[in-house]
């Protein structure tokens, strides 16, 4: 029998947190805690290897096994487990890709209890991995702060990674006072998205624009939604490109100096949002991964970008002087300031453990006694 909670789950319990109950936790997050979360898993991920060999009974703290994909006619289902001892323990992530699109990506978390050895809690994900990206990009921002407060944002992408960013990023920046998405063509989705923001951030003007860069826009383009894009670009002094697009997604020779600019949409060698232009002009790349990075960002790879090219953005956020002399090396390298994200997995590991205590601390979520 499932117990809803607040019954405090006993060693032997499952907890089950549905989409509704992360919706629940994450309304009421505070973004702080997020991006500590995040942080001290970047840090711990950047941080140099011991001088010496573990012991054969030591345990790594750090642990990302390479995923795993299993093929049904439907879908590609992604099994990625991972291990940050000090920032969420053990756990493993599920997402399904349908071959045939559909309404997003299903996605769990299974969250171990590492002294016993059963799973803990089984955490509905859709949502999580677009906060973890989030987090990072902000913190990107705040390693890298502008000359000035930013106060334009430019969006490129209107799903889940959009929502998670632009929310973000308005209750972190106060400064923020205008922001453009740009979409291929008009959606229920990107509707849907602008009138969440601006029921969330009355004070801030949104703006909602078509764009088919490279090639030229269609006629039938409604007028409330024509753009300049390449005023867009010279405005913002933020950029996120959120798309899993294989061709630049604007003219770089429109980024003026000074802007902010986060990859996160691309995650293939073939693909890429920006252009090789744009990549040199940033000098040293702001990582969350080289090694990832190196595999999988199709913009750093098309840019012939080595591991000599990268910092990780765990080194910019190291105490003291290792971490300031890693920002010092970045912001005299380029004009502008460029972090790439391809996600490592220890990231869903630690945002999921946040928002099991959190959830456990609201008293939300169902547990199944007795379960092991």
């Amino acid at each position: 029998m499932m117990v809803k909670k607040p019954a405090p789950s006993s060693a032997s319990s499952l907890t089950i947190l549905s989409s509704s109950d992360v919706d629940s936790v994450l309304s009421s997050l505070d973004p702080e805690l997020a991006l500590a979360s995040q942080s001290s898993v970047f840090t711990s991920f950047s941080r140099p290897p011991p001088p010496v060999c573990l012991a054969k009974s030591e345990v790594p703290d750090i642990q990302i096994p390479h995923r795993l994909t299993v093929l049904s006619p439907e879908m590609t289902m992604l099994f990625m487990p991972s291990r940050v001892g000090d920032a969420g323990g053990t756990g493993c992530k599920i997402v399904s890709v349908p071959s045939a699109g559909g309404e997003g990506l299903p996605a769990s978390t299974v969250v171990m209890d590492e002294k016993t050895g059963k799973v803990r809690a089984v955490i509905n994900a859709r949502k999580l991995t677009a906060l973890r990206n989030a987090c990072g990009s902000a913190l990107s921002l705040r390693s890298l702060p502008p000359p000035r407060p930013p106060t334009n944002l430019l969006i490129f992408g209107s799903g889940a990674q959009a929502s998670a960013h632009a929310i973000l990023f308005l209750k972190l920046f106060p400064s923020l006072t205008s922001v453009t998405i740009i979409i291929r063509r008009p959606s229920p989705r990107s509707a849907a998205l602008l009138t969440t923001l601006t029921r969330s951030f009355p004070s801030t003007s949104f703006q909602v624009g078509v764009s088919t860069y490279p090639q030229p826009s269609s006629d039938d383009t409604p007028a409330e939604l024509s753009v300049n894009l390449s005023q867009a670009v010279h405005n913002a002094n933020i950029i996120l490109t959120l798309t899993p697009s294989k061709e630049p997604l604007f003219n770089s020779v429109d980024v003026t100096s000074g802007t902010h600019v986060v990859c996160v949409g691309s995650y293939k060698p073939e693909m890429r949002e920006v252009d090789e232009q744009l990549i040199r002009r940033a000098g040293l790349v702001v990582v969350d991964s080289k090694a990832a990075c190196a595999a999988e960002a199709g913009e750093l790879i098309a840019a012939n970008v080595g591991a000599e090219g990268m910092v990780e953005l765990g080194e910019l956020l190291a105490e003291g002087a290792v971490g300031q002399q890693a920002i010092e090396r970045v912001q005299q390298s380029g004009d502008i300031n460029l972090f790439k994200s391809v996600g490592i997995g220890i990231q869903d590991v630690a945002i999921a453990d946040l928002v099991l205590r959190e959830a456990e601390r609201l008293g939300l979520g169902t547990v199944v006694p007795e379960y092991d």
